[in-house]
């Protein structure tokens, strides 16, 4: 019987990401469910940017490494998807990094959705976004943003 190398399991690639201040530090585990440019006008408020980039994750693959008593949130009622969020900065610069749904079950099931702005991670993820929401409120510079053409799974 000839015996090779033992099978290798795929282990998540684990990321970091911080606010400006690196006071708040977290950790993202494996791929993100979906990613969504948007283009609303809240997202561009809150980041001052022509647009935001959301990574979507599940609860248990999202982990705060430090300063998590330094995350304050603003309680956002009037998004573009009437979808009330959550959005948690750092209160010492201001940095965005997390969007919460204030909707805890959502098509019958417990919605333990994490959203990560991606631009907060420590390094440039090899991720493509899988769409681009409210196009109609892009700024007008704004073009040739390359999505996937697979289905997000959300």
């Amino acid at each position: 019987m000839a015996s090779g190398p033992p099978p290798t399991s795929a282990v998540p690639v684990a990321r970091t990401g911080s606010c400006l201040c690196r006071a708040v530090k977290y950790e993202v585990t494996g791929e993100p469910v979906t990613i969504r440019v948007c283009h609303c006008g809240n997202c561009k408020k809150a980041t001052g940017a022509a647009f935001m980039t959301n990574g979507f994750f599940k609860e248990s693959q999202v982990r705060i490494l430090a300063g998590e008593d330094m995350l304050k949130f603003y309680a956002d009622p009037g998004t573009a998807s009437g979808t009330p969020l959550n959005r948690y900065f750092c209160g010492n610069c201001g940095s965005n990094v997390f969007l919460r749904s204030q909707i805890k079950v959502l098509n019958g099931k417990k919605n333990d959705l994490h959203i990560v702005a991606l631009g907060t991670l420590d390094e440039v993820a090899e991720w493509k976004p899988n769409t681009e929401i409210f196009k109609e409120q892009k700024t007008h510079f704004v073009t040739g943003i390359e999505v996937q053409t697979r289905n997000p799974k959300l």
